[in-house]
């Protein structure tokens, strides 16, 4: 708490605070705190300014969420599908090689598609946990995997 840490001397600046009052939405608090000190020095009490940032926390939530999408798209899931598509074509090609470049093909194509699998369960993640609209819902993983094996 910045309040608690300025009345024990210390200057907070820039400390984010997150409030949930029971029938109210959360709350992001930008909380500056000075201590203040009595005549020998020592610390008296503190003084705090707070200031309602919710919408900007809000606004960088959107952006994580952007950035995460990209990179899950584009810096994952384009060189994967480039490995899996030419592991389909030279699948064609199998019978040509020999046995054991015929097993390692298999092998990587298992595991592209495996790898395919947890970029596709990491977008689903991103998209659970901050979804538009969603004030600090975060996410519940055992929800989520419920809902995985139970789609209705």
């Amino acid at each position: 708490m910045p309040i608690v840490r300025a009345s024990r001397g210390e200057m907070v600046e820039n400390a984010i605070v997150t409030v949930k009052v029971p029938g109210q939405p959360v709350r992001h608090l930008r909380v500056d705190a000075t201590p203040i000190s009595g005549t020998e020095g020592r610390p008296q009490g503190a003084w705090a300014v707070m200031t309602d940032v919710t919408n900007l926390v809000a606004t960088a939530r959107g952006e994580l969420n952007r950035s995460l999408a990209e990179t899950v798209n584009h810096s994952l899931r384009t060189p994967l599908t480039a490995v899996l598509g030419h592991a389909e074509l030279m699948m064609d090609q199998r019978d040509r090689l020999p046995t054991d470049a015929a097993a390692s093909l298999q092998a990587l194509r298992r595991a592209s598609h495996r790898l395919n699998d947890v970029v596709t369960w990491i977008s689903d993640w991103i998209d659970l946990a901050y979804a538009p609209g969603s004030e600090a819902r975060g996410a519940d993983l055992a929800d989520y995997l419920d809902r995985l094996r139970d789609p209705s």
